[in-house]
């Protein structure tokens, strides 16, 4: 019984723990938050001028937070509205030039109850007392602002010019730490 006694504590006190952290710097829901605005701002666009036409799209002013996808997203429904896309300037009949206005994540909590306390404790730190929350509202709202102009390329004439602006919505509702409301408007296809 003795030696139970002295095995137990000294088995509890062996061990090895290994922490690998290989997140990105965005989470994937914030990237699904964002890339979904700009899929909802691509929609939107309407442009008559570009169908059946050789088109080439420029992105010299598209700066913005995942310029790929949008470029990408834009290449896309230039196609669907039935643009034929080339890649050599010389044999395009329209020049579409792409800007974003703005891409990113408005962020709003509402909270009512008891936040966390932080108690320093001497020489170990600060510790962090739990939070209880009666009513707890978070929403994170994606916007993406594009615009883009399209002009003939022999002589530079004006044909559109397009801005839309694309959301999606991630929401969560908790009454005394019970979810009650979720919307996931960035998942609908």
């Amino acid at each position: 019984m003795t030696r139970w006694i002295l095995l137990v504590p000294l088995l509890c006190a062996l061990g090895c723990t290994a922490v690998r952290e290989t997140q990105p710097e965005r989470t994937a829901t914030e990237q699904l938050i964002i890339s979904s605005a700009v899929v909802d701002a691509a929609r939107q666009i309407k442009a008559d001028a570009v169908v059946g036409k050789k088109v080439v799209v420029d992105v010299t002013y598209l700066k913005t937070v995942d310029v790929e996808f949008t470029q990408g997203e834009l290449r896309d429904r230039l196609l669907q509205l039935g643009a034929q896309l080339v890649t050599d300037l010389d044999q395009a009949e329209v020049i579409v030039e792409a800007r974003s206005g703005g891409l990113g994540i408005d962020d709003t909590k509402t909270n009512i109850g008891i936040p966390s306390i932080p108690i320093p404790v001497p020489s170990v730190g600060t510790f962090q007392t739990p939070s209880a929350y009666f009513y707890k509202y978070e929403r994170q709202e994606g916007k993406s602002a594009i615009a883009i102009t399209g002009y003939e390329s022999a002589t530079g004439k004006h044909l559109f010019s397009v801005r839309s602006l694309g959301t999606a919505i991630h929401s969560d509702l908790k009454l005394l730490g019970v979810p009650v409301y979720k919307n996931r408007k960035y998942l609908d296809p």
